[in-house]
């Protein structure tokens, strides 16, 4: 028998039970629509999270010392001995401090920082205007409020010129700032406030010390150079010896790039394992769907092989029918994995990202799990007595 007529007579064969093929494939549509789902959220979520890194800028850097406090003296240091210097800003913040307008209430994380902040990390001005010279030299009590706090307290009405009671102190609102959305962790991006660093300092924190500096270059080429400046900068401040670990941390966005691209890809590879196990629970089930089409088909076997079916015709015979079981049930899962991938990514506004290799992957997987469990039943169908097969009843 060549392959064609296996083919044709498996078709036939499958067709008389329709019903019970398409169940028999359920396990492998599901395995495979799964692990392309898995795989393209991946690299959406990378994408995403990498343009999240990015919105410090590409070339930029982060700057925590919790031991010893960093002061404006340094920042001025800093700027002096990296002459490719772009933006630096120092930050003091409060991840819940209490809001009053009126009679409204709310929670907010206040930023103490300067206007490289907000170029920093991209901030778009929706309304109003940024911090001038004059806020930040003669502390004044201005703020820049983010889209949730506006939507909470103003209930997205004009709020320039309105006056917010940030613990305790009053801060006159002259600027808005376009929504950012949600992180990955689902933490809202928009719920913080902004004020010049010198008035948050002196009133709202009580000191000018800070734990973090933000900065960025020029080039990308000066990114290393700038990195190891400021290391051996805080090493000598700090006092530490050549054989001491820093106690300070200096992360770039390259670095912040590599930790979450490894997280992800980890992430990616577990949930496309524990996809995967769908695949193996399918073959099972076509396996145990084969072996009960062999045991329904013995005298239809020994009919076969009394006329001069050869054992390899009827171990291809009953292959063929599990593989195409295995490719019809990967073929409705890439089709369901694809759209279901686009339906997703689409409804949480993430980036489509377009892979051929997921999907030929798990499509030769589904092929190979046909093979694999349809081996067992496919041989011992092969291997039975023509007589005692024209026998059974």
């Amino acid at each position: 028998m060549n392959i064609n007529n296996a083919v044709i007579s498996s078709m036939r064969s499958l067709n008389k039970n329709r019903t019970r093929s398409f169940l028999t494939t359920i396990g492998v549509i599901v395995g495979v629509s799964s692990v392309i789902m898995m795989a393209g959220i991946g690299n959406s979520a990378r994408i995403v999270v990498k343009s999240k890194i990015y919105s410090y800028g590409k070339n930029a850097m982060q700057i925590r010392s919790d031991r010893i406090y960093i002061r404006m003296t340094d920042v001025e240091k800093i700027q002096k001995i990296i002459p490719d210097i772009k933006y630096i800003s120092p930050l003091n913040e409060n991840k819940s401090m209490s809001l009053k307008y009126r009679n409204r209430y709310m929670k907010t994380r206040v930023n103490a920082v300067n206007n490289d902040f907000l170029k920093l990390r991209e901030y778009v001005i929706k309304q109003g205007r940024e911090f001038d010279e004059s806020d930040i030299q003669y502390n004044k009590k201005v703020v820049i409020i983010g889209d949730t706090v506006r939507a909470e307290l103003f209930d997205n009405a004009d709020c320039i010129g309105e006056t917010i009671i940030v613990d305790k102190v009053p801060f006159y609102v002259i600027g808005t700032v376009e929504s950012l959305g949600q992180a990955m962790s689902g933490r809202d991006l928009d719920n913080y406030i902004l004020v010049p660093y010198t008035t948050g300092g002196i009133k709202l924190f009580g000191n000018l010390n800070f734990h973090e500096l933000y900065l960025s270059v020029k080039s990308e080429s000066g990114v290393d150079e700038a990195y190891e400046i400021l290391r051996n900068y805080f090493r000598t401040k700090h006092g530490l010896n050549q054989n001491d670990k820093d106690d300070f941390n200096i992360l770039t966005s390259d670095e912040k790039l590599k930790i979450t691209e490894y997280i992800w890809k980890s992430l990616t590879f577990l949930m496309i394992g524990v996809a995967s196990i769908s695949l193996i629970v399918g073959g099972v089930g076509i396996m145990n769907i084969m072996v009960v089409s062999v045991n329904e088909r013995i005298r239809e076997i020994g009919i076969r092989m009394a006329i001069g079916a050869k054992r390899q015709d009827i171990l291809l015979q009953f292959l063929t029918e599990s593989v195409i079981l295995s490719a019809g049930g990967g073929i409705i899962g890439v089709l369901v994995g694809v759209f279901g991938y686009i339906i997703i990514v689409f409804s949480i506004d993430w980036p489509f990202v377009a892979s051929f290799f997921p999907v030929f992957i798990s499509f030769l997987f589904s092929i190979m799990v046909g093979v694999f469990f349809g081996y067992y039943p496919a041989r011992r169908a092969s291997l039975l007595n023509p007589i005692d097969a024209l026998r059974h009843e």
